[in-house]
């Protein structure tokens, strides 16, 4: 590992205490592919800054390297070779997990580590204040509209998470009764018991119980003149119909609430439909 000496600042290599100074430090000899330890490439059109920031610490925590982005170790003398090195690595780690629309805002006059990261941090969170305001009433006034429910989810999972990056984050409570709030008419009517639910469901298992619904509408609309059906679980030993009688084609209110608590009940259920002549 490195560690920084009191006097000058320097980064001297003690990954090998027992080899010479000259022996390469393990952040050079075992790196040899940035983005197999930061798989996320930060982009000003994705919600990632803090886990591209989180993720690029512990690699600098991992290799004690972390002088170096809050400036902390400083270059002893001009002609400082090991210094360099190592800063000339921390900025290609950088600049190989950024885009370039990123890149191309921040690369002018940062020439240290330290000055990329800075930059890169001002750029995710000037203006934090005003963005959050713009975000959190883009958040509050999202309705699904025509979106499908897995881009109704999407957009407004993504907004939480541009929220958290400007240091005003979304709890999952609030998400999910913003989901529920954005739905039509049609859709709320089946699922608004589960906000009365104790606890409440977890976005994913709201996310999950709304595609449930989605899919007996689209069945109700091209089933039209086919079989009626029922909901069949097969998660436990045996199966039981979701209702124990014929369900009316397309289900209804009470079906379609029960088929809900069957997905949000049992952990790892299997469901089949099956048709009745």
């Amino acid at each position: 590992m490195a560690d920084e000496n009191s006097s000058s600042g320097k980064v001297i290599s003690t990954a090998d205490t027992s080899s010479s100074n000259n022996s390469p430090h393990l952040a050079f000899t075992t790196i040899s592919n940035i983005k197999l330890h930061i798989p996320v490439q930060l982009s000003l059109s994705a919600p990632n800054y803090k886990k591209w920031s989180r993720l690029f610490r512990l690699l600098i925590l991992r290799f004690n390297l972390k002088g170096f982005i809050d400036g902390t170790t400083l270059a002893s003398s001009a002609d400082d070779a090991e210094w360099y090195q190592f800063d000339a690595l921390i900025q290609g780690w950088i600049l190989s997990t950024i885009t370039d629309e990123v890149s191309d805002l921040v690369l002018a006059n940062n020439l240290s580590a330290h000055a990329l990261w800075k930059a890169i941090y001002n750029l995710f969170h000037d203006n934090k204040h005003a963005r959050a305001m713009q975000l959190e009433h883009r958040f509050r006034t999202t309705v699904k509209g025509h979106l499908s429910i897995d881009e109704y989810c999407r957009l407004l999972k993504n907004l939480s998470e541009y929220l958290d990056d400007v240091d005003a984050p979304v709890t999952e409570h609030a998400l999910v009764l913003q989901v529920l709030q954005g739905l039509p008419h049609d859709i709320r009517g089946q699922v608004q018991f589960l906000q009365y639910q104790n606890p409440l469901p977890t976005f994913l298992e709201v996310r999950s119980a709304l595609l449930l619904v989605e899919q007996q509408q689209t069945d109700a609309v091209y089933g039209a003149g086919a079989p009626s059906t029922a909901l069949l679980s097969t998660g436990g030993g045996g199966g039981h119909t979701s209702s124990g009688h014929r369900q009316d084609r397309g289900g209804g209110y009470g079906g379609t609430q029960l088929a809900i608590a069957y997905a949000l009940t049992f952990s790892n259920p299997t469901y089949h439909i099956i048709h009745f002549s």
